[in-house]
Formats: C-alpha cells, sequence, structure tokens
C-alpha cells in the first residue's frame, strides 16, 4: 500500500492523482510550492548524488515515530549510509522507483520495520543493510535475482527471506 509522503496517510486507492487526506500531488521538485518542499526536507538532511539527490541522514526522527511508516520523496535517487539507522519506530518503508543506491546499513537496527519492497531501479546494495531489523519477515524485491552490484553480505544480520520477482501490491 502506498503512504503519501507528506502525510504519511494510507493512500487506499490505486492510481490517485492526489493524496486523499492532504491533497499532495507527486510533482517534479520544480513544481512544488516552498511549503511543500519545507515538509519535504525537514525531515531529512540532503546532499548531492551522482545521477540526483541522497538522503543523508534523518533529521527529524519524532516525524518517523508518529507515522510509523514513511515514503521516501520521489526525487531521491540514493539513500546513504545508515541513513536510517536506529530509527526504532519505523516499521513499513515505500521507496521510489527513481532510487538507485541503497548504501551499508542504510536501515540497520530499525528493530520494528516489517514491510519495505525494493524497486526494481536498484542497482547498489550496500553491506548489512537490514542488520537487526528483527521484526522483518520477508524483503520483496522486484529484481528476478540479485542484482550483480549488490554487496554478498546486504542481508547479514537479518534473518529475512528474500521474494524475487515481487510486487509492490504484496
Amino acid at each position: 500500500m502506498k503512504t503519501c509522503p507528506m502525510c504519511g496517510m494510507p493512500q487506499l486507492e490505486k492510481g490517485l492523482a492526489a493524496c486523499a487526506f492532504c491533497g499532495y500531488e507527486e510533482k517534479p521538485l520544480s513544481a512544488l510550492s516552498k511549503k511543500q518542499i519545507y515538509d519535504l526536507l525537514a525531515s531529512y538532511e540532503y546532499e548531492d548524488a551522482s545521477d540526483g539527490i541522497r538522503i543523508k541522514s534523518v533529521k527529524n526522527i519524532r516525524d518517523i515515530a508518529l507515522r510509523g511508516a514513511i515514503a521516501v520523496p520521489h526525487f531521491v535517487t540514493e539513500i546513504g549510509e545508515e541513513a536510517y539507522a536506529c530509527c526504532k519506530f519505523l516499521a513499513r518503508v515505500e521507496l521510489p522507483g527513481a532510487l538507485r543506491s541503497i548504501g551499508s546499513g542504510a536501515f540497520a537496527h530499525c528493530r520494528d520495520l516489517f514491510d519495505i519492497y525494493i524497486p526494481m531501479g536498484v542497482t547498489h546494495m550496500g553491506k548489512a543493510v537490514f542488520e537487526g531489523c528483527y521484526d522483518l519477515g520477508v524483503v520483496r524485491c522486484a529484481a528476478p535475482e540479485q542484482p550483480k552490484d549488490w554487496d554478498a553480505d546486504w542481508l547479514s544480520g537479518c534473518s529475512a527471506r528474500v521474494e524475487w520477482s515481487a510486487s509492490d501490491e504484496d
């Protein structure tokens, strides 16, 4: 189930052009209002990446604790090393289709994380991305098999099984 990147509420109907709760519409960054940009930027520290924008770290863990779920903004292409590490109340993560890289330990020790889907475009996965994620039973991946540029130990420290060729609607 998709969640709105602005308010975090689930979008119950597939194919919605705007969030039914807050009215947010997914647009290019240049088309967002100053308030929308501030709301997106308030929770994260960003930096430039080779082909887009990288989340360096979470600045406001309170936002995650209140929602329990996040939708990584649609313009993010990389999640940096340990960006979400130790966000203990993070239960669900929705990753954007534009995402290409997830750094080592990006979600390490997110003890409540139980739902994540890795989109097809993720070509790089660092080491121990989900280390210490004890509630994570399955990692759903769009790819039919492990991409060659994923670290061999990307799942070390986590007992989750991997479901290849998964859909994000599961």
